[in-house]
């Protein structure tokens, strides 16, 4: 059976602050890796966006998108690996990649910037769109707590090559069992690294585009790891998989949570259906049930 590899997450220097690489110089690399494609999702101006704030609208997403079309421009010359546009949005730390938009519905959406959890959501649906938390569960140093929005998400990241492993297990545990599908990225920004603990998603057919992407993702009946490295989870992947259902590469040797023995260094809130943060801790949070 073919399997079609995709990054979900990749950031380019033209428009993420914390970008090291431009977006034509992940081509080569990908397509060597043996993916079929990915997507752009740089951060967005509520975010560690590299373009200026002081510029109108429009021309600030004209910059944004310098990325991406660096990016498409190069994978058109050099042939057999697709190139689509995301976006990674930020609210008060809990960030969201977001599949659909283009670079004129952005321009027509300056409003895009105070919209509500819901609101985007909404938004986004409306043009057959997706909207993922990122990294759930992330423990940094830049974040003044750790804010989960099960409700108000499409799904989670159920890896994030870029989480610490702790963080990882606590995002599959929670939506293992509260059933909310998962998908799975690098959050790569240096072609460099492009090796080191690689993340995406596969399919049994290429992707068209975002739209396509968000179809699938959505009309998925369950969720299929792949572990890279793993034959035998590798093989039952497979066997598994079908145009309907997609699997996610993970690490090889998954952690278990230990609420005893808590590595969080931070308080934990999950939002309510009302997007109202409630706090828990480490010890209680894997037993909300949604």
């Amino acid at each position: 059976m073919d399997l079609f590899f995709y990054e979900t997450h990749l950031h380019t220097c033209e428009a993420s602050a914390c970008g090291k690489t431009p977006g034509k110089d992940y081509i080569r690399a990908y397509k060597e890796a043996g993916y079929a494609g990915f997507f752009v999702t740089d951060h967005f101006f509520n975010g560690n966006s590299g373009v200026p704030r002081d510029l109108p609208w429009e021309e600030r997403i004209e910059l944004y998108c310098k990325g991406y079309e660096h990016a498409k421009e190069e994978a058109d010359k050099v042939g057999g690996i697709d190139v689509f546009f995301g976006l990674e949005v930020n609210f008060k730390g809990d960030e969201f990649l977001i599949y659909g938009p283009d670079k004129e519905w952005l321009k027509a959406h300056p409003d895009i910037m105070i919209w509500s959890h819901d609101e985007l959501r909404s938004e986004l649906h409306k043009i057959g769109g997706l909207m993922i938390q990122a990294h759930p569960f992330r423990d940094r140093d830049y974040l003044k707590a750790i804010y989960v929005h099960p409700y108000q998400a499409d799904g989670f990241e159920g890896y994030n090559a870029g989480n610490r492993d702790y963080s990882d297990t606590y995002a599959f545990e929670f939506s293992t069992r509260n059933k909310i599908k998962m998908s799975s990225g690098s959050d790569i920004h240096d072609v460099g690294k492009i090796t080191d603990n690689i993340g995406g998603i596969c399919f049994t057919s290429r992707l068209t585009g975002p739209k396509d992407y968000a179809k699938r993702f959505l009309n998925a009946t369950e969720s299929i790891p792949l572990i890279k490295g793993d034959e035998k989870a590798y093989n039952e992947g497979v066997k598994k998989i079908n145009d309907k259902n997609f699997g996610f590469i993970t690490y090889n040797h998954r952690i278990k949570p230990d609420p005893d023995n808590s590595p969080f260094s931070r308080e934990i809130f999950v939002a309510d259906r009302n997007d109202i943060d409630v706090f828990y801790t480490p010890y209680n949070v894997l037993d909300l049930k949604i």
